[in-house]
């Protein structure tokens, strides 16, 4: 009832006549949790911390579609992150998570805005932990540098192909070469794109994804990876690679032409609850000097109160060596390293509500 007054609510600062047509929705995810952060830092004791976003990202979002007829319907989808832990906007800006409007029908569905990449969408299908909880793939991902999450100005393509999902995307950096003028710049500055292919079928995923995202001098930095899911039973497990290959400068991090991660996953059902873990080996390749390694650990239960509703309690863990400065990266949180060497850990325990 709440959902659906919230919705009516929103949808009553839209034109009368567009929402007559159009089906809106609500929805968003509340996460929180409490927890120790240890940097691992000369002199320095871990940190209490009260943290929004350790299993999911919290956020609100408004969606709606129109059905056009002939088999077709316009789509829509904003969506914002929110701190549940300070009442702010997440520091990316508002309804930065998602800004899109499309068509969709039988082809699939074409959508023109900001939106998640196909290498970021692909690789989630086999992180045992979902892009949550500490020591998830997002260690790799935003910790690394490896894939690129979201594109602006893009159109973004996804069809669904008796259980293959097929994802492409080109964003523009909206330059033209020129040396002066609102649209100055190196012609192929900021753009991106790339492809990506999911296999669902019965206990097994498999997927795999390229794509190239330029800098601003126009090199591209080109992301690829693959990886492969099996459920049997009560246990699943999960495989996944990923490299990030640049020139030293549109590298992930400085001094590093590429990185790349392995990732072995494990699930087990506990009654009605979930045990995880991952292991996750990162290594960059250095311009000059040691290559930067680290091995990230992760460990969390789930514990589902009703379906929207869960507690969890999750622990997170990277090894560096003497060049490396990797994190382990819950959701929306990290324990950095306090410095290059130093092996961070964290644990929290929270509650996540869907609505």
């Amino acid at each position: 009832m709440k959902k659906t007054l919230l919705a009516v609510a929103v949808a009553a600062a839209l034109p009368a006549a567009a929402f007559a047509q159009t089906n809106v929705t609500l929805y968003g995810i509340a996460d929180a949790g409490v927890g120790f952060v240890d940097t691992d830092a000369a002199g320095a004791d871990a940190a209490m911390v009260v943290n929004s976003g350790y299993q999911s990202t919290s956020r609100f979002g408004i969606r709606g579609t129109e059905d056009l007829g002939s088999g077709l319907k316009a789509t829509f989808n904003i969506e914002a992150g929110v701190n549940f832990d300070t009442g702010t906007t997440d520091a990316a800006g508002f309804f930065q998570r998602r800004a899109v409007v499309g068509v969709a029908g039988g082809f699939g569905e074409v959508r023109f805005g900001r939106d998640y990449t196909p290498a970021f969408s692909a690789a989630g299908s086999t992180d045992v932990m979902g892009y949550g909880l500490y020591g998830n793939w997002l260690t790799f991902t935003a910790g690394a540098g490896g894939i690129t999450t979201r594109a602006s100005n893009g159109v973004h393509y996804t069809g669904n192909f008796s259980g293959l999902t097929v994802r492409a995307m080109y964003a523009t950096g909206e330059t033209n070469d020129a040396a002066v003028g609102p649209l100055a710049g190196d012609k192929d500055a900021n753009d991106a794109w790339g492809l990506s292919a999911v296999y669902g079928g019965g206990p097994l995923t498999v997927q795999g994804y390229y794509q190239e995202v330029n800098n601003g001098a126009g090199d591209a930095l080109k992301q690829a990876g693959i990886g492969a899911g099996y459920k049997f039973g009560a246990f699943r497990v999960t495989l996944t690679y990923g490299v990030a290959d640049g020139d030293g400068t549109a590298a992930p991090f400085a001094g590093v032409d590429k990185v790349q991660a392995l990732g072995v996953g494990a699930g087990i059902k506990l009654g009605t609850g979930e045990l995880l873990a991952q292991a996750i080996q990162i290594k960059g390749d250095a311009v000059a000097g040691s290559d930067p390694k680290g091995t990230s650990f992760g460990l969390a239960y789930v514990h589902p109160l009703s379906k929207r509703t869960n507690l969890y309690a999750t622990y997170g863990m990277m090894r560096n060596n003497s060049t490396a400065s990797f994190a382990s990266f819950a959701s929306a949180n990290t324990a950095p390293a306090g410095a290059a060497g130093a092996d961070p850990q964290a644990v929290a325990i929270g509650v996540r509500h869907l609505f």
